[in-house]
């Protein structure tokens, strides 16, 4: 593989920098270690997620708004597996095959789909909190036209967003080190990944907070009607069902948990002194945590609701059947 001028100027740029320095190999434990949760990131997500998409067809007892914005969710977690795929490709090699332009062309990429991830889920958490604090008015509040509507604006807008932050000056490039080893690494970190970070915060934030308003009116719900039971007047009303919901908060919580350490790293980016292949695996740990979100997504939603749970049984029945079947002398 030829090496572009770019790779030429930073190689140079390291060899005189950096001589004399004996780089981690690929048999190092934290190297082992990246590879390791890479692997267990990914290969889960490409099993499972479109498992989840086709269960979700066959689900009649989840608000079908709610489906929409669920599978919004599920494919983000898909297309981002499929782009990791690259990443460990290129580590198990223990060089980036791809050149620079693809380098920068995935990671612009992996931004689009993690920034659509942490949006959906915000906008999953809104659509919880529509239905209960308004449960009467949730149809009419939130249709499955408007939720198509909200789904398309959002893709839309991130979209765009990542093409002009990132897309026309991508500050991701192959940095050569060691024996013609290269890296898809960030080369520089400027306003962009700031920017990134307070935008992630944000988001996590206010998804924190409606869950604490969700999870106060629900409790608030919970004293009316034990308060009216136990009157004795019979008009307690019915139990509010908040499985789901927690089920969400949950899913909310392994969010927060898997996006720690990148924020962390973010953080302190510009200030490291981490050499090149320890910086980069860091990187590809947190990566791996921040995939790892997408099959955690998906064992919560299986674990915890019977309909997801039988539909899902009904599904590979029916497709063990068919196999049968086919395969029947």
């Amino acid at each position: 593989m030829e090496t572009t001028p770019q790779e030429a100027e930073i190689n140079t740029s390291s060899n005189s920098t950096t001589e004399g320095v004996v780089y981690p190999t690929a048999s190092t434990p934290f190297a082992i270690l990246a590879k390791t949760l890479m692997v267990i990131a990914i290969i889960p997500n490409l099993f499972l997620n479109p498992l989840m998409l086709v269960t979700l067809r066959r689900v009649t007892s989840i608000q079908p708004t709610t489906k929409i914005f669920m599978a919004s969710l599920t494919l983000c977690d898909l297309c981002r597996s499929l782009l990791g795929i690259l990443i460990l490709t290129s580590l198990l090699a223990d060089t980036w095959l791809l050149g620079s332009f693809l380098c920068a062309a995935n990671q612009v990429m992996l931004f689009l789909f993690t920034a659509l991830s942490v949006s959906t889920l915000l906008l999953l958490t809104v659509d919880r909190y529509i239905a209960v604090s308004h449960p009467l008015r949730y149809p009419s509040i939130m249709t499955v036209f408007k939720s198509k509507i909200i789904v398309c604006s959002t893709w839309a807008t991130i979209i765009v967003s990542s093409i002009l932050i990132n897309g026309f000056n991508p500050f991701y490039t192959t940095l050569v080190i060691g024996h013609n080893k290269r890296l898809c690494v960030a080369e520089t970190y400027d306003w962009r990944v700031y920017l990134i970070l307070v935008l992630v915060v944000l988001q996590l934030l206010t998804i924190f907070i409606l869950y604490a308003r969700i999870a106060m009116i629900a409790r608030n719900q919970a004293r009316r009607i034990a308060a009216e039971n136990q009157a004795g007047n019979g008009q307690g009303g019915q139990r509010i069902n908040t499985r789901s919901t927690t089920t969400i908060i949950i899913i909310t919580g392994t969010v927060i948990i898997t996006w720690i350490p990148t924020l962390i790293r973010l953080a302190i980016a510009s200030q490291n002194q981490w050499e090149p292949y320890v910086n980069y695996l860091a990187y590809i740990s947190t990566e791996a945590m921040l995939l790892s979100n997408g099959w955690m997504n998906v064992i919560i939603y299986y674990l915890r609701n019977k309909d997801l749970r039988q539909a899902l049984l009904g599904l590979l029945t029916d497709w063990r059947q068919r196999l049968s079947q086919r395969f029947r002398p």
